[in-house]
């Protein structure tokens, strides 16, 4: 483990030692939780302290951070936070759940935002496991979310007995919280079209089928340092960083536990809950994806490890059944050649197949989503497109209101093992 994190460190740019102290000799998980002008942390804390504690230390790592032309008012939050989480911490009694809090207010205008900081705290969390030559799990939160009482213990169960590379964890929006009605109907929508589009997904055969979002996510240290860690997208960055794990092994869904984002509004950051909100009440994002676009996929997707078997000839006649659309986008991204090359430098349907999807991954499966809709797939009313995916995949309830849509759906990200 050592070996493999020093490479890491001595190959990527990363920066000294953030934390002075030494990390407990059984430190198994850090949790490193990003946080710029965020008046809430402490709620976030409060809730991990209230968790049951596994058997081993956990460390909580918080990157309190701003860009170099930050604003006055930025800066003062900020260090408004880390007086706060300094008090908070001289009053917690003695506990094996440890909070760090790390001040970085030099990020460079150009590549500030949570991508950077995350990576900051998740290379330090690396630096602290290392040290004690640790191949432990560095988890992500963010700074407005709640947690299940069973947080801490159900992801160290999960780590300890399923032993994945990387996984995801559970998650809903707290719509208790939310402060009218019109913001309510938008949390509902906006968490609902993100699980129609992985159930969509899981539909159509795709094997990396899941959600991307940066409070719910884990990844083992060696994997993290082998795949040369976080990247510094200024949004987007958890998206990007889980397709990067996933041909590592399978993406384990931990859904014995939960993540509560808040569900308010924010203008922070290109995507995200925040922004969906504040698009919600300009009139935005009642519509998705066609149901039509996951067929097409499911159709490519049923004979995509055949392709190693059957002759070229075979496989551009079977493209060529393909609608309309999907042949137009594989033509535009040399699908024939591509096939041809992977079928040239792989020896087994397993490793083919496993090539196949590291090339069409979750990056080019949106690729291809996006160009269907602008091709003639348009976008229907989003209610319509989640009972219409019941349907196909045989669900006894097919309820008409959005938020019993949303109850089943979230039942159906439950039952994911």
């Amino acid at each position: 483990m050592k070996n493999t994190a020093f490479a890491y460190f001595d190959r990527f740019e990363c920066r000294p030692p953030l934390i002075t102290t030494s990390p407990p000799d059984d430190l198994t998980m850090v949790i490193v939780i990003p946080c710029h002008d965020e008046p809430d942390l402490l709620t976030t804390l409060r809730s991990l302290d209230a968790c049951d504690l596994p058997q081993n230390p956990v460390e909580v790592i918080v990157v309190v951070n701003e860009s170099d032309n930050a604003s006055v008012g930025t800066s003062q939050q900020n260090k408004r936070t880390v007086e706060e989480v300094c008090t908070l911490t001289k009053q917690r009694s003695e506990s094996t759940l440890t909070f760090h809090i790390v001040s970085v207010t030099d990020l460079p205008i150009k590549h500030a935002g949570v991508g950077l900081a995350r990576k900051i705290g998740m290379d330090e969390a690396l630096r602290r496991l290392a040290t004690i030559d640790s191949d432990g799990w560095i988890v992500c939160l963010d700074a407005d979310c709640e947690v299940a009482n069973n947080y801490l213990v159900m992801l160290e169960d999960s780590f300890l007995k399923q032993t994945p590379n990387s996984a995801t964890i559970y998650f809903e929006h707290q719509l208790s919280s939310v402060t009218t009605p019109e913001l309510r109907e938008g949390i509902i929508y906006y968490e609902l079209f993100l699980r129609y589009y992985v159930n969509a997904l899981r539909y159509a055969g795709f094997p990396y089928a899941m959600h991307t979002v940066g409070s719910s996510m884990a990844v083992r240290a060696t994997l993290y340092a082998r795949t040369g860690g976080m990247n510094r997208r200024k949004a987007g960055e958890d998206f990007y960083f889980l397709h990067k794990m996933a041909p590592h092994g399978r993406v384990r869904e931990i859904t014995g536990t939960a993540v509560y984002p808040s569900a308010r509004v924010s203008q922070r950051v290109p995507f995200g809950t925040g922004r969906a909100q504040a698009e919600w009440l300009q009139g935005g994002r009642r519509h998705t994806y066609h149901p039509a676009t996951f067929e097409d996929l499911k159709t490519l997707f049923s004979f995509a490890a055949e392709q190693y078997t059957i002759t070229e000839e075979e496989i551009g006649r079977r493209t060529e059944q393909l609608p309309e659309v999907l042949q137009q986008f594989l033509q535009k991204n040399a699908y024939l050649e591509r096939v041809s090359n992977l079928k040239a430098s792989t020896t087994h349907p397993v490793a083919f197949r496993r090539r196949f999807f590291a090339w069409f991954d979750g990056f080019m499966v949106l690729k291809y989503v996006h160009y269907a809709r602008d091709h003639g797939r348009e976008l229907v009313p989003l209610p319509a497109a989640a009972q219409a995916l019941l349907r196909k995949i045989g669900h006894p309830t097919v309820p008409s209101e959005e938020e019993a849509l949303l109850r089943i759906y979230r039942a159906l990200d439950r039952s994911v093992e």
